[in-house]
Parts: structure tokens; C-alpha cells; sequence
């Protein structure tokens, strides 16, 4: 069930920007919301004297901005700042605080390993791809590994995988993908690396694989089913569909039109893996 919530503050006119998160604040509420999810990564600049001017004059909370400025002066932690500006606010209730405050613990209570692989995840999930992958394998090759329970070290293999699979390096991904499920035993790992034998042509392999591990019905079915949404997916992309007609024509022995052809597929491609590669970078910015 919703609740009201009366905002605090005034409207900034000039929001107040998060450089380690690329998000803007405008108000209060604002602010809170961006600091709930991001706090981990952002703590520096709590201390940061710009936001305590952005607080006192933009928002027009100078009695708030005075208590942060006087915790930051008699070096207070980052938990008691954020839990000063959490209280300007009814934007979160007690319950929702005293959650955030729980997370806030266990993550400062992580190894430095776990909290890269932390860092990694999130990465990960904003699409960030090959940052992610280079803190997963720098976590893979540091000693720190016994840190993390078999379960934990299965799901950063696992993920690393995935960025295989997506960047191409389809000789490394299969063998994460079976390392994964040796140690989390998830079935996603499991399927994710039937999947992985499949695409990349290891048909005995993965009839052995299949007497070995003897996967769930389910597995198999889940397996089966995305194997077939992702060829029909690809059948219907333009590029395939040109692929296609490139088949034709060597089929056809039109050999000056398949070579044009070619080229200007090849083209294209780069063309796409360019802009996508422009794009990645914009978000890194």
C-alpha cells in the first residue's frame, strides 16, 4: 500500500549531480532515493562540500546542511551522513532505514575480494560488460578466492562466462559454465552450459555431458526451448536473412555477386560492432 509523502525542501533549480552514478538530484526525496541504491559506491562524496552547499542553498535546508557540515568537521563515518539525510525526510520509513542499515553492515563487514565482486555484479547489471569482466578475472587470478563459499566462486564464474559468450571467447565459456555448476549446482549454470556446447558445436561433448551430469527434465525442456526462441530470433534479423542469400549465391556459383555481397555484409558489421562499442563507451563517461 502507497503512503503520502510531504517533501522536503524546495525545488533546486540546478540539480546536484553524482559523478560516481551519472544521476541528478533535484530535491531531497531525490537525493534519498539515489543514496539508498548507490550508497556503496558514492560514499566520497557525501563529504563532498558542493552537495552540503546544494543541501543548504539550492534546497533551502541550511539547519540540515549545518548538522552534515558539523558531522563531516568532527569526522564522522559515512553511515552516520547518510543516516542524517535519510531522517531529513519521511521519504523512508523506519523499517525501510533500519533494512538499508543492515545491508550497509554486511557490506562493510566484506573482504575487499567481495566487494569487487560486489562491484562486479552491479557493473554487470547497468550493462557495463567489459568492466565487469575485468574485475571478475582479476578476482580469479588474486589468492583471495577462499573468501567466497563454493556457491559464491560458482556465480562469478558463471557470470564471467556469460561475458564470454557475449564478447566471443567461446573456447573459455563452456569450461566456466562446468566449473560454475561444479560448485554452485544451479540449474541455471547447468543450462547455461548445455546451451554453450550447443552453440558452439560440441555435439558429442554435450551427449556426454548429458549421460554424466542426467540434468532435470526440466533443465532439459528450459534448455530446449531456449535454443529455439534464440535460432528463430536470429532467423528473423536481417543478418541472417542476408546470410542466407549468401548462401544462395554460392550455391549458385554467382561468385563476382557473392563476393560483392560479402563485403558489404562485412561492412556493415563492423559498422554495428563500432557504434555499439561508441555507445558502451558514452556510458562509461
Amino acid at each position: 500500500m502507497g503512503r503520502v509523502i510531504l517533501c522536503t525542501g524546495k525545488q533546486a533549480a540546478q540539480p546536484y549531480v553524482f559523478r560516481s552514478v551519472d544521476r541528478a538530484a533535484s530535491s531531497m526525496e531525490e537525493l534519498c532515493h539515489i543514496l539508498y541504491h548507490n550508497a556503496f559506491v558514492m560514499q566520497e562524496e557525501l563529504f563532498d562540500p558542493e552537495l552540503l552547499r546544494f543541501i543548504g542553498e539550492e534546497l533551502g535546508l541550511s539547519e540540515r546542511a549545518d548538522c552534515l557540515r558539523h558531522l563531516c568537521e568532527s569526522h564522522a563515518g559515512a553511515k552516520d551522513i547518510i543516516v542524517a539525510i535519510f531522517c531529513s525526510t519521511d521519504y523512508f520509513d523506519q523499517e525501510e532505514i533500519k533494512e538499508f542499515l543492515r545491508r550497509y553492515d554486511a557490506f562493510i563487514e566484506m573482504s575487499p575480494a567481495q566487494r569487487k565482486k560486489w562491484n562486479a555484479d552491479r557493473l554487470l547489471s547497468e550493462g557495463r560488460e567489459a568492466e565487469a569482466e575485468k574485475i571478475y578475472r582479476e578476482i580469479l587470478e588474486e589468492e583471495e578466492l577462499a573468501v567466497f563459499p563454493e556457491q559464491e566462486h560458482g556465480n562469478l564464474l558463471h557470470n564471467l562466462a556469460v561475458l564470454e559468450m557475449h564478447g566471443g571467447a567461446f573456447r573459455q565459456a563452456p569450461g566456466h559454465f562446468r566449473e560454475a555448476y561444479r560448485l554452485n549446482r544451479s540449474d541455471e549454470s547447468l543450462k547455461q552450459y548445455l546451451m554453450s556446447l550447443k552453440l558452439t558445436g560440441q555435439e558429442e561433448l554435450l551427449e556426454k555431458e548429458l549421460k554424466t551430469l542426467l540434468p532435470r527434465r526440466e533443465v532439459i525442456e528450459q534448455t530446449t526451448q531456449a535454443l529455439y526462441l534464440a535460432r528463430t530470433a536470429a532467423e528473423l534479423a536481417p543478418d541472417w536473412q542476408e546470410l542466407e542469400k549468401l548462401k544462395e549465391l554460392h550455391e549458385q556459383g554467382k561468385v563476382a555477386e557473392y563476393y560483392e555481397k560479402a563485403d558489404e555484409l562485412l561492412e556493415k558489421l563492423k559498422d554495428d560492432y563500432r557504434e555499439k562499442a561508441r555507445l558502451r563507451a558514452d556510458r562509461r563517461v
